[in-house]
Formats: C-alpha cells, sequence, structure tokens
C-alpha cells in the first residue's frame, strides 16, 4: 500500500520506509525513516515545492497520523529532513525521519462493545486482532444507584470507591489513565490498575457492593494495537 503521512500520499514506487524500534527518555520508541525520489516534474520550481509538502507534512512539535499498513496507523513528531537536489535542480531525493514515542500501531477504527449489567459479577467477551494489549476507555450508565463498581479483566482491576447515582456516566478511561463522574475527575477515589484487552481474548468482569442496584449499561471501546 501507499505510505500516508497525514493528507500526503507518497508514490510506492519512489518510495521506502524502514523501521527501528530504540530507547528514547528510557522508554522505547518506534523510529520510520522514510526516503524518496522526486523527478520527472518538468522543473527545478515543482520538484522544490514537492520538497517542501514532504517537510511540511510532519511537525516536530504536533503529532499527525502516519499509516504504514492498511487499517493501522503511528502518531509520529518530525526527528530531522533532509533533501537532496540534483545539479540542475530537475529532480531530487529526500530522507524523512520521525519518531512515535509510542510505539504501537493502532487500528484506524474503534471496537465498541455494549453490555447490559444486571448483577454483580456480570461479563463480557472482548477480543482483538492485534499483537499488543489494548487500552480500553468503559462509560457505564447506572440504572438505581450503583455502589463501589469495579471492571476487572483477571489481572488488573479499577473500583471507584462511591456511588453512581441513576443515570449518572462513569467513564473509566485507561489511555488517559482518569476515572470521571458525569465529567467529573474521581480519579482519587479509586484504586487498582485498568484493564486491558490482550491479544486472544479478555473477559471484562463487573462487580459491585451488595448493596447496589447491579443495574447498568454498559459501553467499553477500545482500538486494536500492535508491536
Amino acid at each position: 500500500m501507499s505510505i500516508l503521512l497525514g493528507s500526503l500520499v507518497f508514490d510506492p514506487d519512489t518510495t521506502i520506509a524502514t523501521e527501528r524500534h530504540e530507547e528514547t527518555g528510557g522508554q522505547d520508541a518506534r523510529v520510520v525513516e522514510i526516503r524518496g525520489v522526486v523527478d520527472g516534474l518538468g522543473s527545478a520550481g515543482v520538484v522544490q515545492a514537492a520538497l517542501d509538502a514532504v517537510l511540511a507534512a510532519a511537525s516536530a512539535e504536533e503529532s499527525v497520523a502516519l499509516s504504514l499498513r492498511t487499517g493501522r496507523r503511528l502518531w509520529v513528531l518530525r526527528k530531522s529532513f533532509e533533501r537532496m537536489l540534483s545539479a540542475d535542480g530537475l529532480s531530487g531525493s529526500f530522507v524523512l525521519t520521525l519518531e512515535a514515542e509510542n510505539p504501537f500501531e493502532e487500528s484506524e477504527t474503534e471496537t465498541v462493545v455494549s453490555w447490559v449489567v444486571g448483577q454483580s459479577g456480570a461479563s463480557q467477551m472482548l477480543n482483538t486482532g492485534g499483537s499488543a494489549d489494548s487500552m480500553v476507555r468503559v462509560s457505564m450508565v447506572a440504572s438505581g444507584t450503583v455502589v463501589d463498581p469495579g471492571f476487572s479483566d483477571g489481572l488488573r482491576t479499577i473500583r471507584y470507591a462511591g456511588l453512581v447515582g441513576n443515570g449518572q456516566t462513569l467513564l473509566v478511561d485507561g489511555l488517559a489513565a482518569t476515572v470521571r463522574l458525569d465529567g467529573v475527575d474521581v480519579t482519587p477515589y479509586t484504586s487498582g490498575a485498568f484493564p486491558r484487552v490482550s491479544s486472544g481474548g479478555t473477559e471484562l468482569s463487573y462487580t459491585d457492593d451488595a448493596s447496589s442496584s447491579h443495574h447498568a449499561t454498559v459501553t467499553v471501546s477500545y482500538r486494536e494495537r500492535w508491536w
């Protein structure tokens, strides 16, 4: 497939990309190097404009989506850019180096799963085709008063020590590492670790206090990820 960087599409016949992992600031990052040739455009001005477009496609300060494989994306920053011109200026080449501080590719589309909870201990199977764990966002709308709700993937459990009133929404956001009740940050009143969806599938379970209504509508959203 063609490499897509933001809205810029690279010609697969004149462009190649290589990837490597390297440590940056004590964390693993993915570095992508895109090499290409600009030729046959008729004038030196058009060649320069084409190279300028490659430079402008990625910022050194604001992440942009890079797609190397169909249906997947990385969020990257420009690390360096080199351009080379022929003596007459009618052809050129470039090396664009990009860095993804989060080294995981993610699916361009979200997986969304909903289920109706009617008891403590209810569970829902979540599946992923990715090779890495997916972080999840769990939105729970209470029916009646829900007391001390928690969600677990069997290894990690996040629990909110409080009440979720009838019609209120508790948002457990593993991506942002926050929990919000009708938009108000209640993360300090939680304990545990945020659940994930593992490669091969995960059964997400719900528990609450015995005094709870035990009824809620839950929506789980996540993107498949690849290492």
